[in-house]
């Protein structure tokens, strides 16, 4: 931008790239800094502009704002982030705006800084929120950053509106775009490569979380939630230093540097080779299991929100942030003026059905109130995750922060508590959902303390598609579905086995399976366990790669490879019909490379020539 005197002088704006990444990153206090500066850059720029164009006779005093929607108008904005600017007017005419716009935009761009820019009315502000989804969203935390501070505050206002009068009709879209960024970004917990934005459990679904709540739809949870967001915006904003540029995707080459700019970085043994021939250390694994453990709890809390909004919606009773109690419909009360206490469906002792969820009853919610530790026992968390999974039903939030409360189970493990694990465990697909949630509440590492150094641990394998934790939940999930390869005496010990089998995959150790044995065996004791049953899941554990790695790597005919089979199960037919399936459970667990036909095949024919040995 030039005016007579020659080019107009903006400091604060040709420097803004330079002084956003000279910041130390680090927190919701360094990103309002970057907000800051940033605003008083688009501000110097705002006044030069008006400036000029005043001696041009185009009135700029009121009618004409710039509003930063997005990151920038959230404040939460990274070092290297693109500005997201709106320029909004009443009816300012079509060569005074392009006048105007010239004289922001231009200078943005010479000043190298990525800008998404257009020039809205206040009305066409509203159209075009009304039918794009993302626009919406962006739009909703609008903020003005300089000119006529009225007209943004009515656009920010009359935006925000119509997205609540419209929001029933629009929970399906957005779900609907949830399901579609999955299929394309897949999910950051369990990436090895992961989109900070994109991937499920991303900043994208922070974002539209804030979006349900501001619809009067839901309650934001409670909980973790904005730790998690903020540790992604510290990654993502440690990436930017790292590279210089708007990035989200988090490659394997700048891992240890990005881990290293946040702290995490320490003397580590080599856990992957990045495409440059660079190594890669343990603390990547840090940095991936803490990003694995915030895109968790991000997404738990979108899928909670979401329930919330549906509910409301499919009731057609007003959200939790509706204001105005006193305009709905009163609601029946007793002759004294009391409501009557709701009647709940009883699930089991302690819980209730109450809107879709399983909550704790009438009688374990007033002893919770009055600090009664009777209120949340150990057992009251087995009756509830076996509930889940025998009605499909969610545990609420609620529900869970009192279950991780609750203590551990004694030791060892009554009869009554064994049973509601054994049908937790044979439960199949249904216990997936329960497993996270009651891992993200801190109930398993209370019943499994071994948990928690597999716990997010990422796996650098082409063939692995899950964290070791969820994998491990995925192969225990499988056993039902690997019944065709034969009956087994005790299904429960072969989930059992399933959900330990790589208990053993800590950093350090050369055999797993060896590992594994030697972990699982005092926790076992701990279950109560007779010493058969623990031998039992002992053995499947220690010997769960056994058909696989002989198949494949051996010829399944040869006389030596089918005794050794034998002998790994101890010459016991049904416990190679169990180890058959525990492989099976293991591989579909780990992904469609890992059950191949023809790894299928060969396993298939092993297990036949050993049954037949037998």
């Amino acid at each position: 931008m030039t005016d007579s005197a020659g080019p107009v002088q903006l400091p604060l704006l040709d420097q803004l790239h330079r002084a956003r990444l000279a910041l130390p990153p680090g927190g919701p206090a360094y990103r309002h800094q970057l907000a800051d500066l940033t605003d008083a850059a688009l501000q110097e720029l705002w006044d030069k502009a008006v400036g000029q164009l005043d001696g041009g006779g185009i009135d700029l005093r009121s009618g004409v704002a710039l509003v930063a929607v997005g990151s920038l108008g959230r404040r939460d904005g990274g070092p290297a982030s693109d500005l997201d600017l709106l320029l909004v007017h009443e009816g300012l005419g079509v060569a005074d705006l392009a006048e105007l716009s010239a004289a922001l935009w231009y200078p943005i761009w010479d000043a190298k800084l990525g800008l998404d820019h257009s020039v809205r009315t206040l009305s066409e502000c509203r159209q075009m929120a009304s039918a794009d989804l993302p626009a919406a969203v962006g739009l909703l935390r609008l903020r003005t950053v300089a000119g006529d501070a009225a007209l943004g505050a009515r656009t920010a206002e009359a935006v925000l509106a119509d997205w609540r009068r419209a929001a029933r009709r629009r929970i399906s879209d957005l779900a609907d775009s949830v399901a579609e960024r999955v299929a394309l970004h897949g999910e950051l917990a369990y990436l090895i490569e992961p989109d900070l934005k994109e991937s499920r459990g991303g900043l994208r679904d922070a974002v539209l979380i804030d979006a349900l709540v501001a619809s009067w739809l839901a309650e934001r949870p409670r909980g973790a939630l904005d730790a998690a967001t903020s540790h992604l915006l510290d990654v993502r904003d440690a990436l930017a230093h790292v590279t210089g540029r708007s990035r989200t995707k988090l490659r394997l080459g700048v891992q240890d540097d990005v881990a290293d700019t946040l702290g995490l970085a320490r003397m580590g043994t080599v856990v992957d080779t990045a495409p440059d021939g660079a190594d890669v250390h343990d603390y990547a694994d840090d940095l991936l299991a803490s990003l694995a453990e915030a895109g968790r709890i991000v997404s738990a809390a979108l899928d909670r929100t979401l329930r919330t909004a549906r509910h409301h919606v499919r009731s057609r009773t007003p959200g939790p942030g509706a204001p105005s109690s006193a305009q709905r419909a009163p609601r029946w009360r007793l002759p004294s003026g009391r409501r009557p206490a709701p009647r709940l469906p009883a699930l089991a002792p302690g819980l209730a059905q109450l809107a879709d969820e399983i909550v704790l009853d009438a009688a374990a919610t007033a002893r919770r109130v009055r600090a009664d530790d009777s209120a949340v026992t150990p057992l009251l968390a087995l009756r509830a995750a076996a509930a889940a999974c025998r009605t499909g039903l969610p545990l609420s939030p609620t529900l869970l922060m009192a279950l991780g409360d609750a203590p551990a189970p004694p030791s060892p493990w009554p009869v009554q508590y064994r049973q509601l694990l054994a049908e937790i465990l044979t439960s199949g697909p249904a216990q997936i959902p329960v497993w996270e949630d009651l891992d993200l509440a801190g109930v398993v590492t209370t019943w499994f303390p071994e948990w928690q150094a597999v716990r997010n641990r990422p796996q650098r394998n082409a063939v692995h598609r899950f964290t070791v934790d969820r994998h491990q939940v995925e192969a225990a999930a499988n056993i039902p579905a690997t019944a065709a390869a034969g009956a087994v005496e005790r299904e429960d010990l072969l989930a059992l086995a399933a959900l330990l089998h790589d208990i053993g995959k800590l950093p350090g150790e050369r055999d797993h399976s060896v590992a594994g044995a030697r972990i699982a065996r005092p926790l076992l004791d701990r279950l109560g366990l007779g010493a058969a049953e623990r031998d039992l899941v002992v053995l499947l554990v220690r010997h769960h790669l056994l058909l696989a790695e002989l198949a494949t790597s051996r010829d399944p005919r040869d006389p030596d490879v089918v005794a050794e089979v034998v002998q790994g199960v101890r010459g016991e037919r049904d416990t190679l019909v169990m180890l058959r399936r525990l492989t099976e459970a293991d591989a579909r667990a780990a992904g469609s490379k890992a059950w191949s036909p023809w790894r299928a095949r060969l396993i298939d024919e092993l297990t036949a020539r050993a049954l037949d040995a037998l």
